[in-house]
Order: structure tokens, then sequence, then C-alpha cells
């Protein structure tokens, strides 16, 4: 039996009672990061209504096995089905599994192999966000953590917003972002969708908890200033009207001369138009 949990965003106390329960009698721990969890049963040991009242989280035997993007196709594809035989817990480092970390490939594994799971509610910054917000649309659009590199960052921004273009009502987009990236990032959105809203929450749950509101570039002015460590999450309001934009298929099977359409698509998806006008004449030439 898998049990995929929810581990708190940054506040022990957001800890519940059922995880507390599967922590205390589970002998597997399937874990994003091993040393994050092995911290986070210690904190929760160190508590004492928690340990009072499940003792044997600090002392139970147990195995810990890394299961994160680099190594969970590997993973499954070597693992008995008898291992699944077992009581185990699945923990990513924080908030719900399945959400911006790989643990949506186990799910998948045991729903195609029949093997028993359960996935407990709990914390999640995308949630927590967005409520936070203010925002009255009652949908949004999650889109986890966006590129590294501007370019691919630019280019998966243009493409969520023309998408929500098609639909009448406004949908907020939600974005993970680091530290290292932020600024970037938020420079990119404010060359995309200038003018719109956004609400960047900072280290939500913790310490140095902090909700910033107002238009990107009132927010880029603010965060330039103050110290940007930690961990974000944006919410940006498409307020604005995004006329839609023809997609590329359809670009690719219009009429129009060569060196025209290529012009064209190198211009949608931030290519080089004559590499591009190259690489379309190689492939015609090997068809």
């Amino acid at each position: 039996m898998l049990y995929f949990l929810p581990t708190p965003i940054g506040n022990l106390a957001d800890i519940t009672l059922r995880t507390l329960e599967v922590l205390e009698r589970c002998e597997i721990f399937l874990c994003e990061d091993t040393r994050v969890s092995k911290r986070l049963l210690h904190l929760l040991a160190q508590n004492p209504i928690i340990g009072h009242s499940f003792p044997n989280i600090a002392t139970k035997k147990r195995e810990f096995i890394a299961f994160h993007s680099h190594n969970d196709q590997e993973f499954l594809s070597q693992i008995e089905l008898s291992f699944f035989d077992k009581e185990i817990a699945v923990m990513s480092d924080a908030g719900m599994p399945s959400l911006s970390d790989p643990c949506m490939s186990l799910v998948a594994y045991a729903l195609k192999h029949n093997i028993q799971y359960d996935v407990l509610p709990g914390a999640s910054a995308l949630t927590t966000a967005f409520c936070a917000s203010g925002f009255l649309e009652g949908c949004f659009f999650y889109a986890g953590f966006l590129p590294h590199k501007s370019k691919e960052r630019r280019l998966r921004i243009a493409k969520i917003l023309n998408a929500l273009a098609y639909l009448e009502e406004k949908t907020p987009v939600v974005f993970y972002e680091s530290p290292h990236r932020l600024l970037e990032t938020l420079k990119d959105l404010n060359d995309l969708a200038s003018g719109m809203h956004l609400f960047a929450a900072k280290e939500l749950t913790k310490l140095h908890q902090h909700y910033y509101l107002g238009e990107i570039s009132q927010i880029m002015t603010q965060l330039q200033k103050n110290n940007i460590q930690g961990e974000w999450v944006l919410v940006l309001l498409n307020e604005k009207k995004i006329e839609p934009c023809m997609g590329l298929s359809a670009l690719l099977e219009l009429d129009l001369p060569p060196k025209i359409k290529t012009k064209i698509e190198a211009t949608m998806t931030q290519q080089n138009a004559k590499e591009l006008y190259s690489q379309r004449l190689l492939e015609e030439k090997n068809q």
C-alpha cells in the first residue's frame, strides 16, 4: 500500500494527524531527498505533543529510499511488484506529492499495476498562494516552474497567455520560482504582460513570509530593493484581453512563400530566421 503524504511547506504545525499516523507505522519511505525527510521526522519527534502521541516516529526502524526526477524511471523499471505489498510512505520535500515533483509517475505506475494507494490532503504552496492573492476568479492555471533560460521561459509564458486568451473569463496563472531567477522572470513577465497585476508570495508559512501585490513593474521595483532570498509563488492576473493568435500548425498549412512563412514562424518561436529557413530547406530535400 502506497501513501502519498503532504508535508509542511514551512511551518511544522501544518502536519496533519493522518500524516502522523502513517509516518508512525510505515517502514519504507520513498523520498525526494532522504536527508530532508529524515530531518522532518527528527523535528516532529522533538515536538512534545507529537512525541507523546506518536512515539514510534522517533524509534521505529525505517528504510529510506531516494525517489526523484533523476531516478524515478529507472527505479520503476527495476522494482518488483511484491515491493508494494509493504506499507510505503511517499514524501516530497515540501507540500503535496505530484505537484512539481516526480511522484505523479509513481501514481501512474500504481494505477497501471493495480497497486493500492491513497493520497492524503494537506499543505500546498499552490493553493495557499492563490487563496492569499485576493483575486476574485474561482479558477486558475498552474504553470509550475518556468524554464531556466530566458528564451525558453519567454516562449512558455507567451504560449500560456495566448492559450488563456481563448477563455472568456480571467484566469490567474500560478508559477513557482526560485530567488536566483526571480528578477529575470519578473522582467520577462513585464515585457510580455505589461500592466497586468501580480501577487507575489515569499516564504509561505515561514518566519519571513511576505506578500506583494501590484502591477508587475511595481513589484519589480520593490523587490530590487529588498531581500529576495527564499521560495516564491507568483500569481499573475491576466486582466487584459489578449487577442488569440494563429497557432503554429495552422501557420504551416497556409499557402505562403517559404521565406515569408519561415520569418513568421521564427518570430512566433523566437528562433533565428536564417537558421530556421536552412533547416526547412534541408527537411524538404530529405523528404
